[in-house]
């Protein structure tokens, strides 16, 4: 998703399920371990989106609710 958000169209997935595999097994090993996943990949698109200039402006304002560019705006009721 990352990729398709920077605009990086040619990204190699070739591969999947060797990863899957290797994710299972890590899973049956350490069911916690999907936790420390998620927060590290939070943390790798936080980092990566900070280079590009629309999330730039909404770096620190996590505990703020914001409208992320490129979606549509709601017209309010009249």
């Amino acid at each position: 998703m990352i990729c398709a958000e920077l605009g990086l169209g040619d990204c190699d997935f070739s591969n999947n399920a060797a990863y899957i595999a290797s994710w299972l097994e890590r899973l049956r090993s350490d069911r916690k371990e999907i936790f420390r996943a998620a927060a590290d990949a939070q943390k790798i698109a936080d980092y990566l989106l900070g280079f590009h200039p629309a999330y730039q402006q909404y770096s620190g304002e996590a505990e703020t609710q914001v409208e992320c560019p490129g979606e549509p705006e709601v017209a309010e009721a009249a």
